[in-house]
C-alpha cells in the first residue's frame, strides 16, 4: 500500500507542513481576494460620492428656499409699507405746504380738476 494514499498519512504531512508554516497551510487564491477589495472599496467610494452629491443638493435647495423665503418677506413690507403711503395722509413738506393724501382722494382730486379744467 502506498504511504501518501493513507488518509493518516496525509493528515500528518498536512501537519508537518504547518508547523513548517508556522500556521495552518492555506490555500488563498490571491487575485480572487484582491478583485473583492479592489470592488469593495470602488463600491464604497461611490456610495460616499453619492451620499455627497445628496448633501451638497439638499444643501443648495435649503440655501435656495431660504432666499425665497427673505425675499418674500422683504416684498411682504415694501408691500405694506407702500399700501400705508398710498392710503395715509401725511406732511411731505411743511416749508412748501406739500402734503401726502390717500391715492382715492389725489384721483378724485385730479378728476375734478379735469373736469373743471374741461368746461371752462
Amino acid at each position: 500500500m502506498n504511504n501518501e494514499s493513507d488518509p493518516g498519512n496525509q493528515y500528518q504531512k498536512d501537519f508537518e507542513d504547518s508547523i513548517q508554516y508556522g500556521v495552518s497551510f492555506d490555500n488563498v487564491n490571491l487575485r480572487t481576494v484582491s478583485f473583492w477589495i479592489v470592488l469593495g472599496i470602488i463600491i464604497v467610494a461611490i456610495i460616499l460620492y453619492g451620499v455627497y452629491n445628496m448633501y451638497t443638493y439638499n444643501q443648495f435647495l435649503s440655501s435656495q428656499q431660504a432666499a425665497i423665503e427673505a425675499e418674500f418677506h422683504e416684498l411682504e413690507e415694501m408691500r405694506e409699507r407702500d399700501q400705508e403711503r398710498l392710503h395715509s395722509v401725511s406732511m411731505v413738506d411743511e416749508e412748501e405746504g406739500r402734503y401726502r393724501i390717500p391715492i382715492d382722494s389725489a384721483m378724485t382730486l385730479i378728476v375734478r380738476q379735469h373736469t373743471n379744467d374741461n368746461q371752462e
